[in-house]
């Protein structure tokens, strides 16, 4: 077995860490740690976890030597820590922005949080792209959800050379989870139940992160236009990918065939097709708790758009399921184990 501690797993994307690694067969949770709930057992902010484990919460100086840390931290909180951190496993998967960005990136998109040039670079931790590098990988940054969403329809285009990468505009909507355990005015219930609102138009940080991992994946560098929209949900992710014909299309089908062909042996991908169920477009609530991630495309040849949707939860593939994804990946394991959740319908 496999032991493994999580670090900060007091807030959502902790409780999910936490509920599919008690399940997983390979794996023994060996820790984890929060100061607001330090003592307390699991299952005081995870009601779900009841019955699930006898484990209590740790302060996070009390964390100990272990063979896997996932780090649940906000973004800011890995980094300052690392030199106490680092030391106690031999390898570390994190889910915050700390390490997604090398340091000239990352301090473009995150300047009240710069990373130091002599940590170590971790491997972008996007399973169905960066697979063989996971194999190997000591360290690895979970991607942002929004980010992953735009990413999983986006790659595929730009490495079949179908679209220009100088104009690629993204639309994100996106549920109140993914602001955090700690409400604020913009995501206390009262303010964002009923809410439709574009939060952040322009400059939003996972700009960066798109355009650094579509050169990172495909050697070509894309120019994204992101913005980001608040939803009145709780969970889930939809990506509205717009992208631009680099040349005339064989035929429609073929930015289709580009997403297959991509995800073809990857069981977390799914990609919808016109009639082919009661819902060809992808929706976030039947993937809500699962590590699935749905795809569409559609074109239009006269103006020459190709229009890509993905949907998933923000809280597991867009974070918890895909670290544990890539945890399965870094240990040899098979990477679907522990993450056979297939959803609710209806919801």
């Amino acid at each position: 077995m496999t032991r493994v501690a999580v670090l900060g797993a007091g807030g959502y994307a902790g409780g999910e860490v936490l509920r599919l690694l008690l399940a997983h067969p390979a794996v023994e949770v060996a820790q984890a740690t929060s100061e607001q709930h330090a003592g307390k057992r699991l299952d005081f902010p995870h009601p779900h976890l009841r019955g699930a484990s006898t484990l209590r919460f740790a302060p996070h100086d009390a964390l100990e030597p272990c063979d896997v840390l996932v780090s649940c931290m906000p973004s800011g909180e890995l980094i300052r820590r690392w030199s106490q951190v680092s030391p106690l496993a031999a390898r570390i998967i994190d889910l915050s922005a700390d390490f997604r960005l090398g340091p000239v990136d990352h301090a473009r998109w995150y300047p009240r949080a710069p990373r130091p040039a002599e940590l170590p670079e971790f491997v972008y931790g996007l399973p169905e792209w960066a697979g063989a590098r996971l194999k190997d990988a000591r360290w690895v940054a979970v991607p942002g959800c929004m980010a992953h969403a735009a990413l999983l329809g986006l790659l595929p285009l730009v490495r079949a050379g179908l679209v220009r990468p100088e104009m690629v505009v993204v639309d994100a909507k996106t549920g109140s989870s993914g602001g955090g355990a700690t409400p604020d005015r913009s995501s206390h219930h009262p303010e964002r139940a009923s809410a439709l609102r574009c939060y952040r138009p322009t400059g939003h940080r996972h700009t960066g992160e798109i355009e650094a991992a579509t050169e990172r994946f495909t050697g070509t560098r894309a120019t994204v236009h992101f913005s980001a929209t608040a939803v009145p949900s709780v969970r889930g992710i939809l990506a509205t990918v717009h992208a631009f014909a680099a040349r005339p299309l064989e035929d429609a089908n073929e930015p289709l065939r580009a997403l297959a062909s991509t995800y073809r042996e990857h069981p977390f991908v799914n990609v919808l097709r016109a009639n082919a169920s009661a819902s060809p477009f992808p929706e976030p609530g039947p993937l809500s708790g699962t590590n699935h991630c749905d795809l569409s495309v559609d074109v239009d040849a006269e103006r020459g758009r190709i229009v890509v949707n993905a949907a998933l939860d923000n809280l597991v593939k867009g974070a918890a399921g895909t670290a544990v994804h890539a945890l399965n990946l870094m240990l040899g394991r098979p990477e679907t184990e522990g993450l056979g959740f297939r959803g609710l319908h209806p919801l």
